[in-house]
């Protein structure tokens, strides 16, 4: 793994978010259409067997959150009656005067169900493939594993596994849900395959390609191999050694029944993330302008770049505020164009890459994390979310949310 090393010059810095920005938290709060502490009395409607399991579910990640130790009683009491994880402190500067404007940890797990049983569109990559790849560019199926063996969706794999093909780069990533926990990123000759990963414990590997199916196959979960998409020159600029894709979060408007870009960020990978750019691993995510398009100061949740704000990239120097994602009003007119060809769909956060032909739409996220949003900006300061989430049942409405859990 390539190791770049930051420079002192370039490590201009600002704080994460905390309650002085340049706008008063409380009074957003109080401009918006909701309930003072509405948090805990969502928390407190939340019944029955299924909301049961959410409690459990949600108390087991709160005392498994490093962050607890930080925090006095007092502090985790005040969180774990809200629905927030104590990471969030750290993480977002929550305090009692600006929880209200953040969607919570709960809030955000029961995202899930806003789009009912057609999240499977989302949620099996196979699914996603053949039902976007109508509208939209999407990454070429190459093959699946399962069961061990392989699956092949293309004489690709054919050629690749007999030394036929001239050589080829490749994603292989688990089939269904999402995180960017493993992804294998796979060089290949006519002789040997090169596998990269995340994984600390073994990020390089070199196997002969006759034996690729073997190390795919082997996986203890279903996975996708899908043709490499190389990104544009705007993307590679900013971090070279990953693919740094945008996450854009789209909503079904309650007043018009149109797609809605309501927030975007770009990640960009660093020498903590690497080979992805995901932001739970040491990646960076900066604010995209939905207007401009211009980007913000990056910021990061974990690795040694964690809890700073980044004007420049911290491994390279290069520039990441003022940046302008190209022909971004396209961008976004396209990707809402593909979301109302899903009618049946409401709430999802696509993953996009740009390359030098335009966009191709990497996966979709039914229940998308919201703290690589949240870090630069709380959801809640958007009365259109606010208004979306409310029909919903995730702010003031619950009797709906709660006939839906208990439905399952």
């Amino acid at each position: 793994m390539m190791q770049l090393t930051p420079s002192k010059s370039v490590l201009l810095r600002r704080s994460i978010p905390q309650p002085a920005r340049p706008f008063s938290r409380a009074k957003v709060a109080t401009s918006l259409d909701l309930p003072r502490d509405h948090h805990q009395q969502f928390m407190a409607s939340l019944s029955g067997p299924k909301a049961l399991a959410l409690h459990k579910r949600f108390t087991l990640d709160f005392h498994a959150d490093p962050d607890l130790e930080r925090l006095s009683e007092k502090q985790a009491n005040f969180l774990y009656k809200r629905g927030f994880l104590p990471e969030k402190v750290r993480l977002y500067g929550l305090t009692p005067d600006n929880i209200d404007l953040y969607l919570s940890d709960v809030q955000r797990w029961l995202t899930r169900l806003v789009n009912g049983s057609y999240s499977i569109v989302f949620n099996d990559k196979v699914l996603f493939t053949q039902v976007l790849g109508r509208y939209c560019r999407v990454p070429d199926i190459i093959a699946t594993f399962r069961n061990g063996r392989a699956i092949p969706y293309s004489p690709i794999w054919d050629r690749v596994v007999n030394g036929q093909d001239d050589g080829r780069m490749m994603v292989a990533k688990p089939l269904g849900g999402g995180g960017g926990g493993s992804v294998y990123f796979i060089r290949t000759d006519r002789h040997h395959a090169v596998v990269e990963t995340n994984d600390d414990s073994n990020s390089r590997i070199i196997v002969k390609v006759d034996e690729l199916a073997e190390v795919l196959a082997g996986q203890e979960v279903p996975f996708i191999l899908n043709d490499y998409i190389q990104q544009g020159v705007f993307t590679k600029t900013l971090f070279p050694l990953t693919v740094n894709t945008l996450r854009v979060l789209v909503v079904r408007s309650p007043i018009t029944g149109q797609a809605r870009v309501m927030r975007a960020v770009q990640r960009i990978g660093t020498s903590e993330s690497y080979p992805i750019d995901n932001f739970s691993l040491g990646g960076l995510s900066s604010e995209v302008d939905l207007v401009s398009g211009e980007l913000g100061c990056a910021v990061a949740a974990e690795g040694k770049y964690k809890g700073h704000g980044w004007e420049c990239h911290p491994d390279t120097g290069e520039r990441i505020r003022g940046k302008r994602v190209p022909d971004w009003e396209n961008i976004k007119h396209g990707i809402c164009r593909v979301f109302n060809q899903l009618p049946y769909v409401k709430y999802c956060g696509f993953d996009l890459v740009i390359d030098d032909e335009g966009v191709v739409v990497l996966e979709g996220n039914s229940y998308s994390q919201v703290r690589l949003f949240q870090m630069n900006r709380p959801l809640l300061e958007c009365q259109e979310l606010v208004e979306f989430y409310k029909k919903e049942g995730l702010l003031g409405n619950y009797k709906e949310k709660q006939e839906a859990i208990a439905a399952g």
